[in-house]
């Protein structure tokens, strides 16, 4: 004597359950949000053109990460350079004023000898020099020419803030 129910399929062993219908039309809602979770994870998968968007962006903020870093790192280096460069003027300044006087006190020779030195390493140093630093160079040496005393104005200008920069840092 059977009743047309496949044995199990009544939600529970020895009977009817009252919710069956319900539990089932709750387990399907779940499979269905599960499969529209797996269909959504598959195209993103598949959309290969935004996932090269995401990964060139991605790259993008890390390589700007980078050239921000090394812009600082290079900041800091200039930063120790002038320092150092100052400094080293400073000791060829005062070495220089140290062995003027020596020189002042000496023969008119001597003299002479220093201003031949002087001009040799000046055209040493311009032939050493790249063609467009030359060029630069007669550009500002032209314009100098030409208005005198602005570019006194501007290098005494230049000069008092650099003394001034030097008297702050030395605080």
């Amino acid at each position: 004597m059977t009743t047309g129910k496949a044995k199990g399929t009544n939600g529970g062993p020895g009977g009817d359950a009252p919710g069956h219908p319900d539990e089932l039309m709750a387990e399907i809602e779940r499979t269905r949000a599960e499969l529209g979770d797996t269909v959504d994870a598959l195209a993103a998968k598949a959309d290969v053109k935004t996932r090269a968007q995401q990964r060139a962006a991605e790259v993008s903020g890390q390589l700007k990460g980078r050239v921000d870093e090394v812009k600082a790192g290079l900041t800091s280096r200039a930063g120790q350079l002038k320092g150092e460069l100052a400094g080293k003027a400073g000791q060829t300044r005062q070495a220089v004023t140290e062995r003027g006087k020596t020189a002042l006190g000496a023969s008119q020779p001597t003299a002479q000898r220093a201003r031949q030195r002087a001009a040799q390493a000046g055209t040493s140093a311009w032939q050493a020099a790249p063609e467009p630093v030359q060029k630069g160079a007669r550009r500002v040496a032209r314009t100098v020419d030409e208005h005198r005393i602005p570019a006194i104005a501007i290098a005494g200008a230049t000069v008092l803030a650099g003394w001034l920069a030097i008297r702050w840092l030395r605080r």
